[in-house]
């Protein structure tokens, strides 16, 4: 019997209901808050080359396919998301808690995404 296992961005749905198909690109997300929520699993899950294919190139850095830390992300909390249509971008203020090292940290971050070819990608953030 297969094990019915929560999506990390969310504890309130199934993770192949939730970002799997994301994960799997049998489907896009509609909104820069469903691509953030998708990354953030990602990131949980260690799948780096989604975060990589859902990064914008111009502002994409170097990534190693490998894990290089111990980090456990534990909680993603969305404050709010707002779109600018006028300039294609999307913004989602989100607070993430995550354990290193046998400690708890949160990070904020206001992340900034842009539409392009009906898809939306993430373009950069400010962390505090």
């Amino acid at each position: 019997m297969l094990k019915e296992v929560y999506c990390p961005c969310t504890q309130e749905r199934l993770y192949h209901n939730c970002c799997q198909p994301y994960h799997n690109y049998t489907k896009r997300p509609n909104s820069a808050e469903q691509l953030m929520r998708s990354r953030y699993s990602a990131y949980a899950l260690n799948l780096i080359d989604y975060i990589i294919k859902t990064w914008d190139p111009s502002t994409c850095p170097h990534f190693s396919t490998n894990k290089t830390h111990n980090t456990q992300w534990v909680k993603l909390i969305i404050n709010r998301s707002w779109e600018n249509k006028a300039t294609h971008e999307a913004f989602v203020d989100f607070d993430a808690f995550y354990e290193q090292e046998g400690q708890m940290h949160r990070m904020h971050e206001i992340s900034r995404f842009t539409k392009k070819d009906g898809g939306w990608l993430y373009l950069d953030g400010k962390v505090s």
